[in-house]
């Protein structure tokens, strides 16, 4: 092989790279689009391929044989590299092989993924810096990317990754397998676009994104592989270019490629984002937008070039796409983040900012390449069919209009009668009057004898009347009504109402943790929807409602999420004609807001419970109990979030309203509740302890029931009691906290070790809050609801000097607590991590990574807690200490 300078080296590096990753089957295909862009560098290339080809015959790289390697190897498994003995392979690329290996030092017990690089990949000059980069890049840390643990160089000069072991599949095989629908995995895409926001947040463009390296677990989250890699192999050639300017001419997919790639233009985000259409796009359709199975090179390349997408009959989703898929990176989507907004308002059937092609974009493009007569003729011929369509359209909606007015004069008719019943002025034999139980036996008698020539009436009547049992908390009447029903539905035949009637005693029995029996009713219901002549809409969405809280309630979130997220898109897209109209979509958003907090997916969760909120106001519910309620679950989900100042402006305005009416230190129990848990984390404990005295005083419920002030305060109170050094107090309120869920063993956990803290013993504290930790972090990880532990743990490594410990616990708490790239400009918790990690790396002399974290945290603190709190006002202070 004739010998290669180090320039034609640089160039040549990256795209074998990007060959040896490829399939035998495209490999051919995209060394014929290099040699009609670079005939030289493609030739170059050829040799290259050849020769690694033979040395693969020769087993290099081989797990038994590794000829070339500076030290005799005939096995690796069992050797290490620092801490990491390798067990067995994983899978072999252009870069080397990758290895499973485990923490063999005894610090802590793990697994991770030992990538084994190409020794030409990284001179002997440069081994040095790639220690150093490596251990810079271990710190981007985000959920949804298989963080880059270390990087460095082993004694005998192996060059090693050592990165995040992720056991899942590629995204495309587990949207595939799951028989996803664009409902279903559009949450899976948006954390896909949350990590690579993350990642362009810290000037790193992926420039090769595509299914086999983003990895979805088992219980549904993204895992986005090799980022930062590429980065801390270009530092290598000395260059000084920004990641977000790299030359076109590096490693990447053809499939997956920007035009820009081809053309050998700068490189920017909108890169990335043009990759990201073709996945999506791929995931909705299971093909590619633009490239067929049987295409020559060239015609590939024009494809890519010139060939415009598919619509998938998709309405706006469609337009997302084509927005994301411009030839021209200008008219793309700049941000992911931008991209990640108008696939939310699309499920939240709100308008998005992308715009369908304009006739005037159309038809430029069309002239361009000499094609306006057909154009013209597509137009003309479009136009005749629309019109006659619409003509056919209209007289079928007249008929129906007319068939729903008959069944919707029925329907009032019967609502009328039941309501006098139900709303009457009868007495028992007596004379007292009759209870609201007995009014609904009357009621539902009457609805039985009256309609029982139109049992169809008398179904619909009977689960009305079954609901005001539900709402009344006398679950097991509402079981015995809908029951009468389904007795009635099964005589009539009408699998419609006896499905409905099923998924109503679903719900029940689920919410009674009754789940044989709710198994039970979910069956026969789904095979009443198979055999329903005419798809009802409305049952339909109430099943998947239905069915998704059955799997809630057994804390099986990610099996439910998916179905009450589609319960949710088909309620907001029903028209509002049955008995369940105006409040099933409301319901079904609350149920499905639920369900995201309990899975550790409080960002979706809030954006639901928002939408539940505007829904109201818009509907003029004000201050309402329903309102209220709402927002309570709101700004719940947002001091987890650790949005303390968006709560507050949410709130003030709210209590305000409610003092004007009720008078002053009188709201809600429950917002004046979280209206004081805020003022806690806003720093005002003198405010904070009137507010959750008084909620505690104004609290309805019973002291055992199942929430409310009364259930919560006395966390919020040990804290406070804490702040306020009043040990005792501290003590007898944390002796009230209740037992069960996991948030209440977290707050447990990390009060208890507080109170230690406090009564003097620090390291005993500090130990037991952090076995804690880990006890509860195996229960369900990735969670925000460990983030104000793990602060405190880092805190008190902070006061006595542990500098190490204290970036460890901060770092561990920023992952908890970043669960999206917008919480890194939002969380008042990301930017109190942010900020104990400047302070240990101070400490440990790393000023510039100080510097780095004093100016996140100024972004997130600034946000989360305002300008004027002490938190921010350190932060600041730091930067100033650290300077330019």
């Amino acid at each position: 092989m004739n010998r290669i300078s180090r320039d034609r080296w640089e160039a040549l590096s990256p795209l074998l790279d990007a060959a040896l990753e490829l399939p035998e089957a495209e490999r051919s295909a995209w060394l014929e689009l290099q040699r009609q862009t670079d005939p030289a560098l493609a030739a170059a290339l050829a040799e290259l391929l050849n020769h690694d080809a033979r040395l693969d015959a020769e087993g290099f790289l081989s797990p038994d044989v590794r000829p070339g390697l500076p030290e005799k190897m005939t096995s690796l498994a069992g050797r290490m590299f620092g801490p990491w003995m390798l067990e067995r392979p994983l899978g072999q690329g252009g870069m080397g092989t990758v290895w499973l290996a485990r923490r063999a030092d005894g610090r802590f017990e793990g697994q991770a993924a030992v990538k084994l690089l190409n020794l030409a990949l990284v001179s002997a000059t440069g081994q040095e810096r790639f220690r150093r980069e490596g251990s810079v890049l271990a710190r981007l840390t985000h959920p949804g990317i298989a963080r880059l643990l270390d990087a460095g160089v082993s004694r005998a000069g192996q060059p090693y990754l050592v990165l995040e072991y992720v056991d899942g599949q590629p995204i495309d095989a587990y949207v595939r397998e799951r028989h996803l629908s664009p409902a279903q995995l559009l949450p899976l895409f948006l954390q896909v676009l949350a990590a690579v926001g993350h990642a362009h947040a810290n000037l790193v463009v992926h420039r090769d994104l595509k299914p086999s390296n983003i990895f979805a677990t088992g219980d549904g989250r993204v895992k986005l592989l090799d980022f930062g890699i590429a980065k801390l192999l270009d530092l290598e050639s000395g260059a000084e270019q920004s990641t977000l300017t790299a030359d076109g001419g590096r490693a990447l997919t053809p499939l997956y490629a920007a035009p820009e790639q081809l053309r050998s233009d700068p490189l920017t985000t909108a890169t990335d984002v043009y990759a990201l259409g073709v996945l999506l796009y791929l995931l909705l359709s299971g093909r590619h937008p633009t490239a067929t199975e049987n295409s020559t090179p060239a015609e590939w390349l024009v494809s890519l070039l010139e060939a415009e997408p598919p619509r998938l009959g998709l309405g706006d989703l469609d337009t997302i796409l084509a927005k994301a898929l411009r030839k021209i990176p200008a008219e793309r989507y700049q941000t992911v983040a931008a991209f990640g907004d108008d696939l939310e308002r699309y499920q939240r059937q709100e308008p998005v900012s992308a715009r369908p092609d304009s006739i005037a974009y159309r038809m430029g493009k069309f002239v361009r390449r000499n094609r306006g007569a057909v154009v013209a003729a597509t137009l003309a011929a479009l136009t005749l069919l629309l019109t006659a369509g619409a003509a056919v359209l209209q007289g079928r909606a007249a008929q129906r209009e007319r068939d729903q007015a008959v069944l919707g004069l029925k329907r009032q008719r019967m609502m009328n009668s039941m309501q006098e019943v139900i709303l009457g002025d009868e007495r028992s034999a007596s004379g007292e009057p009759l209870s609201s139980a007995e009014r609904l036996q009357i009621a539902a008698g009457m609805l039985e004898a009256k309609y029982r020539d139109e049992p169809w009436l008398a179904a619909e009547g009977l689960v009305i009347v079954a609901q005001r049992y539900y709402e009344s908390g006398d679950r097991v009447g509402q079981r015995v009504l809908l029951a009468r029903a389904q007795g009635l539905s099964r005589e009539a035949r009408l699998p419609d109402q006896l499905a409905l009637a099923n998924c109503l005693r679903v719900y029940s029995f689920a919410f009674d943790d009754m789940f044989d029996s709710a198994t039970t009713e979910l069956a026969e219901a789904k095979a009443a929807l198979v055999t329903v002549p005419d798809r009802n809409e409305e049952v339909e969405v109430a099943c998947l409602d239905a069915e998704g809280q059955l799997l809630a309630a057994q804390a099986k979130w990610e099996a439910a999420i998916p179905l009450l997220t589609e319960a949710a898109e088909r309620a907001s897209a029903t028209p509002e004609t049955g008995s369940n109209a105006g409040s099933q979509q409301l319901q079904i958003l609350n149920d499905l807001a639920l369900a995201l907090r309990g899975a550790g997916r409080t960002r979706e969760a809030a954006t639901s419970q928002r939408r539940i909120v505007a829904q109201l106001e818009a509907s003029g519910y004000g201050l309402t109990e329903l309102m209220t309620n709402s927002t309570a679950y709101l700004v719940s989900s947002l001091l987890e979030l650790g949005e303390f100042a968006t709560t507050d402006s949410i709130l003030r305005p709210i209590i305000v309203a409610q003092e004007a009416a009720r008078g002053a230190g009188h709201a809600t129990a429950a917002l004046a509740y979280y209206h004081g848990a805020n003022q806690l984390r806003l720093g005002q404990p003198d405010t904070a302890e009137g507010w959750l005295l008084r909620s505690v005083r104004d609290d309805p419920m019973a002291p055992g029931a199942n929430g409310g002030p009364k259930v919560w305060a006395p966390g919020s109170l040990t804290e406070l009691r804490l702040l306020q050094g009043r040990l005792p107090e501290a003590r007898r309120e944390y002796l009230r906290l209740p037992e069960g869920t996991f948030p209440r063993r977290v707050a447990a956990a990390w009060l208890g070790a507080w109170i230690r803290y406090a009564g003097g013993d620090p390291l005993g504290a500090a130990r037991e809050l952090e076995e804690s930790i880990r006890r509860l972090d195996s229960v369900t990880p990735r969670s925000p609801r460990l983030v104000l532990p793990l602060l405190s743990a880092a805190e008190w490594c902070l006061a006595r000097g542990d500098w190490r410990g204290a970036d460890s616990l901060a770092s561990e708490a920023l992952a908890h607590a970043g669960i999206d790239s917008l919480a890194y400009s939002r969380s008042g918790h990301v930017g109190r991590a942010e900020l104990i990690r400047a302070r240990a790396l101070v400490g440990r002399g790393e000023r510039s990574g100080a510097r780095q974290a004093a100016h996140r945290a100024v972004v997130a603190l600034t946000s989360g807690y305002g300008p004027d709190h002490p938190r921010t006002r350190a932060a600041q202070g730091l930067v100033a200490e650290l300077g330019p």
